[in-house]
């Protein structure tokens, strides 16, 4: 039987027709003089940000203390830049220390893999939104996409001052020959605080240069690079994020070991589950190796974190008690529920807290989706303060 269809032509045809139609799509949405900014933020949502009441922040703004907010409306509107602002100058004033959270003395920055190799487990999404909500809350955060595909580059990409150049992603840094210094790969965000170093398809370069080494030195320095890189950064950072490719590879393995605590991204699915329990095993005898050599990974925390998350569906709710029963204390107590504000925000290239509530058709699905991920993040940061010894 004689084959016609050139396979060659087959993927090189899709290529470059999606990658048209996308960029396509892109550019309706961000045309090339837009400038992407955050929204801003109602004197009710500051106050919550900030952990006082609105009527307090009425009052700094009667008394001329802080900035100065925009009116629209008969209704105060500030930017997340002078949100940062009222925050800072209110600890700065002795009353109010604790609304400043930024690590401080002997606290290390938090270097949090998320990690999953089963694709479509909300790895990005998880990333994406803890990110912006640590953000938001004031805290430095690094984002860094260690996945070829680039999905968390992708949402915050498409504008002249962010797209993604070539040589542009971590494996610049952790590179072995010529490596470059990492503060000069990272990119500043319009989300102040928020900053991402991007991936691209030469992260895969990563594996082959692995390979390569170790036929060289027959060592596992190379499990060192990616904490070698991040460590230039780290006084920087609060918080370093790693958005982990869906397999367990070189960079994956650099990751674990660069990390101080792991997230674990779940749907609560037969197939997902089991997919997680071959993570864990195969997870488990490449870290039995590191144990060997006198390289082992040592973290603060490792959570999972059940995502997509549907109460209302039988199987899944009895795939979540499953889940309870044997991971315990390991298993966060807050869901992520399955919601389409989150995949419509996703969309948009957003994440929910970068959209406003009006926006969405049904604002009640908006308010379920917002209050079970900043349940999530709010359990998360308990962590991140245990890790650091606070109360």
């Amino acid at each position: 039987m004689t084959r016609h269809l050139s396979s060659l032509a087959f993927m090189e045809n899709f290529s470059s027709k999606l990658e048209m139609a996308l960029n396509n799509l892109s550019m309706a949405q961000f045309p090339p003089n837009a400038r992407r900014t955050m929204r801003k933020f109602t004197s009710t949502e500051v106050a919550t940000l900030l952990g006082v009441t609105e009527a307090y922040i009425r009052q700094v703004a009667a008394k001329e203390q802080g900035p100065e907010p925009e009116i629209a409306n008969g209704r105060r509107f500030y930017t997340l830049e002078q949100v940062l602002e009222l925050r800072m100058a209110l600890a700065a004033n002795g009353r109010k220390k604790w609304m400043n959270p930024r690590r401080i003395g002997d606290e290390q920055c938090q270097i949090v893999a998320v990690t999953n190799f089963k694709g479509g487990s909300s790895k990005t999404s998880t990333t994406i939104h803890l990110g912006h909500y640590l953000a938001l809350k004031g805290y430095r955060v690094l984002a860094v996409d260690l996945d070829p595909q680039a999905s968390l580059t992708a949402l915050h990409g498409s504008l002249p001052e962010f797209d993604y150049r070539g040589g542009d992603t971590l494996f610049s840094a952790i590179r072995f020959d010529d490596p470059v210094p990492t503060k000069s790969i990272i990119h500043k965000t319009h989300i102040v605080g928020f900053d991402v170093i991007c991936a691209g398809l030469e992260l895969t370069e990563f594996e082959t240069a692995v390979a390569l080494e170790m036929r060289r030195s027959a060592g596992t320095g190379f499990l060192l690079r990616v904490s070698q890189a991040l460590e230039q950064v780290a006084d920087d950072y609060d918080f370093v994020l790693m958005d982990s490719a869906p397999s367990l590879n070189f960079l994956t393995l650099s990751s674990l070991t660069a990390a101080t605590g792991v997230i674990i991204p779940v749907p609560a699915h037969m197939l997902d589950v089991d997919s997680t329990a071959k993570f864990l095993e195969l997870a488990g005898s490449y870290m039995q190796i590191l144990n060997e050599v006198g390289t082992a990974a040592q973290w603060d925390f490792a959570k999972f974190l059940i995502t997509k998350f549907e109460p209302n569906d039988h199987p899944q709710a009895n795939m979540s008690a499953l889940m309870r029963q044997v991971f315990g204390e390991d298993l966060l107590l807050n869901s992520v529920i399955k919601s389409t504000a989150v995949a419509d925000a996703l969309t948009w290239k957003q994440s929910l807290y970068e959209v406003q509530r009006s926006r969405f058709s049904a604002p009640k699905t908006y308010d379920r989706a917002i209050e079970s991920i900043n349940a999530a993040n709010a359990e998360l940061e308990g962590l991140f303060w245990k890790a650091w010894g606070r109360e």
